[in-house]
């Protein structure tokens, strides 16, 4: 301030933009809610309180997202025989996550719970471990350097897999509950493998060979390598670490008492040799054209190249059509406006909400501009049967990047519009820039 490269305003203004962010999110309501209840606080201000318990349910449900669903395995019926196994199965300290210092563990719901809970007295739960989270010594101790934060179980693998397909085989359908120990996606806990650990994947491998109905519920902090998994499981569902009533808001969406409508934030490499793996990368001056193979373009030849799971993507309990792209106008002037649209229809037997995505490519530009760009959003909820329209406006603000001169702005041409239920399932329409 005092040479003058900022000013005082400037200082205001910036420290605003963070304040009213604050505002807006409650935090200036009580300032000092983070360091716990007193005993004289009402019940309700209590973060174990049900209706902070309710709203952690519900928050949960929302950020689950279902990757595969092969001929309708979920929902689950309540009365069925379930076996629920895997490490992360019944761990309270695994389902909260990583950086949840203010949470309690001994008050989270675990997978094993929550399903137990769901069922209550119609069906049967059965349970068993099944495997540990890894079995790679150095790993264990690396994540117990301070705390016992991965208890080991002393059975031989073989012992505990044994267990875990005798459960398979009475059950109807097995629920196998893996993926990362907390601690595993955690500040400085880097992992040059992001397939699940050894232990597991045997664990998986066994119990598809039981033919049972298998059950992926997933825990995990980072995009993981799932092809094989993939192929081996009916249907995957993606909870992250769900936090305090994390088992309940899973068992919601695995019995269809909540119909998921998450979608990923990011895309799922088909293995980590295919990292990095985005959406909005830039184009290659050899594209891959799967209608026009040329062994000369940019592809692998020993992998597909796209994401297993693309960013934006999520299955429903019902199905979506999205229409073909119409734009108001074929050509935008830099102070106007063009809109596009579609229309979605609920083509399933329940009501279900998706994301509608719009996104946009700058075709030719001074500068290398990526393949497509999130530019809009809006998440919708139609019964079945029902369609309805999804505009989304577009602007030169939507248009503009930082070009060669450090200048934010956009430039005259072709612009593709893009928009679907996730960034690689889209439909196509086109404007130009005036």
């Amino acid at each position: 301030i005092k040479s003058g490269k900022v000013t005082m305003a400037e200082l205001d203004d910036a420290a605003r933009h963070v304040l009213n962010v604050k505002y807006d999110m409650g935090l200036f309501n009580d300032p000092y809610s983070h360091l716990g209840p007193k005993e004289s606080d009402p019940v309700d201000t209590n973060a174990e309180s049900r209706l902070h318990r309710k709203e952690a349910r519900e928050v949960a449900r929302e950020s689950l997202v279902l990757l595969k669903n092969r001929l309708e395995t979920l929902p689950l019926k309540k009365s069925a025989t379930i076996a629920v196994v895997g490490p992360l199965a019944d761990s309270k300290r695994d389902v909260m996550g990583s950086w949840s210092a203010a949470g309690v563990a001994d008050q989270s719901v675990t997978v094993l719970t929550g399903i137990k809970n769901a069922v209550g007295e119609n069906g049967k739960v059965l349970y068993a471990k099944g495997a540990n989270v890894t079995s790679d010594k150095g790993i264990i101790d690396f994540l117990n350097q301070y705390e016992e934060a991965v208890k080991v179980d002393p059975r031989s693998p073989q012992e505990m897999i044994d267990e875990a397909v005798q459960t398979a085989k009475q059950s109807d359908v097995v629920v196998a509950v893996v993926g990362e120990a907390q601690g595993m996606a955690h500040e400085a806990s880097s992992r040059t493998d992001i397939t699940i650990p050894q232990s597991q994947r045997d664990l998986i491998a066994a119990l598809k060979a039981t033919g049972k109905p298998l059950v992926l519920v997933l825990m995990n902090g980072r995009p993981l390598a799932l092809v094989k998994e993939d192929q081996q499981a009916d249907a995957i569902l993606e909870t992250w670490f769900a936090g305090t009533e994390g088992g309940n808001a899973i068992a919601d969406v695995l019995f269809g008492d909540y119909n998921p409508s998450g979608k990923l934030p990011m895309s799922f490499p088909r293995s980590v040799g295919q990292i990095p793996v985005y959406y909005s990368h830039l184009n290659t001056g050899r594209p891959y054209n799967a209608d026009k193979p040329n062994k000369y373009t940019s592809r692998y030849f020993d992998e597909a190249n796209g994401a297993l799971y693309p960013f934006g993507y999520g299955l429903s309990y019902t199905t979506f059509t999205v229409s073909d792209v119409k734009l108001s106008a074929p050509t935008m002037k830099r102070d106007g406006k063009v809109t596009a649209s579609v229309q979605v229809t609920n083509t399933g037997k329940r009501e279900g909400a998706t994301v509608v995505q719009m996104y946009l490519q700058d075709v030719t530009a001074s500068m290398s501009r990526p393949v497509k760009q999130l530019k809009g959003f809006e998440k919708i909820t139609l019964k079945p049967g029902e369609t309805q329209t999804v505009s989304f406006p577009i602007d030169i603000e939507a248009l503009k990047f930082w070009n060669q001169q450090m200048k934010y702005d956009a430039e005259p041409g072709k612009f593709n519009v893009f928009i679907g239920t996730d960034s690689a399932r889209v439909k196509k329409g086109e404007f130009e820039l005036l």
